[in-house]
C-alpha cells in the first residue's frame, strides 16, 4: 500500500520534481468525508461543514493516484476507509477521489507536482439499483493572489503555487500542436489542457471501478462541475470525451475503457461555477452547440449575456435531470472578472446563468475580485432558491482569534507559535467532538517541527 506516504512535490512520488513550485504536502490516507474540519489559510480559519445530507449516503471511500516512480498512465486505485458510524443506516453511495498534476504548462524542464484534483461519487437513486455519476474538480488552492499570478506569469521562469501556474497557461493549443487528446476542433488553453492529460487515467480508472461496484451495466445520468480552475477543467474532460480524439468521439475512443463505453456520454451534463476561458471561440461554440445543445454566447463589445437566465429559470432543472439530453449552463456573478469578456482571448462554454441581478450600467462596472468568491455565490443561491432542505451554512471563515486566541503575529513562523496552532486545532477537534486522528496528527507535526529546526 502506497497511500501510507506522502504525496505533492515530484520527488516524493518518483516522479520529475519541480523545486520552484511551493511545496504543498498530502497524505491520501487521510481522507474522511464524514466530518466537519478546519484548516488555516492565508491569515484566516475555513471551517467547513460538510452537509450530512450528502456525505451521510457514502459508504466507502477509494483514492485513484498515479503510481510511485512509474510514468504517467501507470495507475493505482486502493479502497481507503468505510464509513464507520458516520454513514446513514443502508448507506450504499460511493466516493472516489483521483490524484492529478497542476503547474506544468508545457514549458521543457517544468513538470508538474501532483495532488488531490477533484471526486467522482456514485449516488443511487433512493430505494433502486439506479444511479447518477458526479465528478467534481476542485478549485485553485488559496493563497496571495497578486503574488500567485507574479509569480506563475512567466513560462520560462514561472513559480509558486502550481495551481496558479496552470490558469496562466493560456497560451492556445490546436490538434496538431498537441490539443487532440481535448478536442479536433479550435483550440484549448495548455494550462488546463496539460493538467486534464494528467488526470485522466486516474479519473477514468476511477469510473471503471464505479462500473465494477454499480449493480448495473451504465448510470441514468453524468453530471461534471468544478469551481473556477474546477470549472475550467470539467470543460476540458467533457470536451475530452466528445470532441478529443483518444477517448471521443463521444465516448467511443480507443482509450475509452471497454465498461465505460456504453455510457451515457452524449447526454452529458455540465454545469461550472465561476469558470474561465479554457479556449478558443471555434473551440467553445462547437462544444456549447453541438456537444452539449446549449445556446453559445459571444459578443465583442457587450460583457453582458442579455438572454442569460436567473437560477430559478423554470427551464433548468427539467433539463437537467433529464436522462435523455445533454446540458451546459456556467453559472456567475456578472462582476467577477474571471467570467467576464473584458480581458481578450477565447469564450466561455455552457448557458449563461446569472446569480444577480445585473443593473444597466454593469457593462462599464469595475471587476470586483469578491465576486469569484466561492462563499458569495452559494449565498446568492442560497437566498434565491429558498429550499429548505439546503444547509444555510456549508463553510464560513473564522479569524484567527477565534480559534488560536495565543497567537503573537510578530513571531509568526517561529516554531513556538506553531506548536501554538497545533494545539489550537487539538482543542478545536476536542472541543466540538469531532473525529480526529490525533495520534497521526502527533506524529506529522513532529515531523514538521524537525524540519523548521533543521532549515
Amino acid at each position: 500500500m502506497e497511500l501510507g506516504g506522502y504525496r505533492g512535490p515530484g520527488v516524493l512520488g518518483g516522479f520529475d520534481d519541480n523545486p520552484r513550485h511551493d511545496p504543498i504536502v498530502f497524505r491520501y490516507d487521510r481522507l474522511y468525508p464524514w466530518g466537519r474540519t478546519i484548516t488555516h489559510v492565508d491569515g484566516r480559519w475555513t471551517e467547513y461543514l460538510t452537509p450530512s445530507e450528502i456525505t451521510g449516503q457514502i459508504r466507502d471511500v477509494y483514492m485513484c493516484y498515479r503510481e510511485t516512480g512509474r510514468p504517467e498512465g501507470a495507475v493505482a486505485i486502493e479502497h481507503v476507509v468505510s464509513g464507520r458510524d458516520a454513514s446513514a443506516p443502508g448507506a450504499r453511495d460511493v466516493l472516489l477521489a483521483f490524484e492529478g498534476g497542476t503547474g506544468d504548462k508545457g514549458e521543457a524542464g517544468q513538470p508538474a507536482s501532483q495532488s488531490l484534483m477533484g471526486f467522482v461519487l456514485l449516488r443511487y437513486w433512493a430505494g433502486r439499483n439506479d444511479y447518477d455519476v458526479h465528478i467534481a474538480f476542485r478549485g485553485s488552492r488559496s493563497g496571495s493572489v497578486g503574488r500567485a499570478i507574479r509569480q506563475a506569469y512567466s513560462d520560462s521562469r514561472a513559480k509558486g503555487n502550481p495551481d496558479w501556474i496552470t490558469d496562466v497557461g493560456f497560451d492556445p493549443v490546436r490538434p496538431e500542436m498537441g490539443g487532440a487528446l481535448i478536442t479536433t476542433t479550435g483550440a484549448v488553453f495548455r494550462g488546463f489542457a496539460r493538467s486534464t492529460k494528467s488526470i485522466l487515467p486516474q479519473l477514468f480508472r476511477c469510473l471503471s471501478e464505479v462500473a465494477r461496484l454499480a449493480p448495473r451495466s451504465s448510470p441514468k445520468r453524468i453530471f461534471v462541475t468544478g469551481h473556477s480552475l474546477g470549472g475550467a477543467l470539467a470543460q476540458h474532460l467533457v470536451s475530452a470525451v466528445l470532441m478529443g480524439n483518444r477517448y471521443g468521439p463521444d465516448g467511443t475512443g480507443d482509450a475509452m475503457p471497454t465498461a465505460l463505453r456504453g455510457w451515457p456520454w452524449r447526454q452529458i451534463k455540465l454545469i461550472t461555477f465561476s469558470s474561465p476561458r479554457a479556449g478558443n471561440e471555434q473551440w467553445a461554440e462547437t462544444l456549447t452547440k453541438h456537444g452539449l445543445a446549449s445556446e453559445f454566447f459571444s459578443t465583442r463589445i457587450d460583457t453582458l449575456d442579455r438572454t442569460a437566465l436567473s437560477m430559478t429559470d423554470p427551464s433548468i432543472l427539467p433539463r437537467l435531470i433529464d436522462p435523455g439530453q445533454p446540458a451546459g449552463y456556467r453559472v456567475l456573478i456578472t462582476t467577477d472578472p474571471v467570467t467576464t469578456q473584458k480581458i481578450i482571448g477565447g469564450k466561455h462554454v455552457g448557458k449563461s446563468v446569472y446569480l444577480n441581478e445585473p443593473s444597466i450600467l454593469a457593462t462599464f462596472a469595475l471587476p470586483d475580485v469578491g465576486s469569484h468568491e466561492l462563499t458569495k455565490l452559494r449565498d446568492f443561491m442560497v437566498a434565491g432558491l429558498a429550499d429548505q432542505r439546503i444547509p444555510p451554512t456549508a463553510w464560513r471563515y473564522r479569524e484567527m482569534k477565534d480559534v488560536n486566541s495565543e497567537r503573537n503575529a510578530a513571531r509568526r513562523g517561529s516554531v513556538g507559535e506553531f506548536v501554538k496552532l497545533g494545539a489550537a486545532l487539538e482543542r478545536y477537534y476536542r472541543g466540538n467532538d469531532l473525529w480526529f486522528d490525533h495520534a497521526a496528527f502527533a506524529r506529522d507535526f513532529e515531523l514538521f517541527k524537525t524540519i523548521l529546526q533543521a532549515e
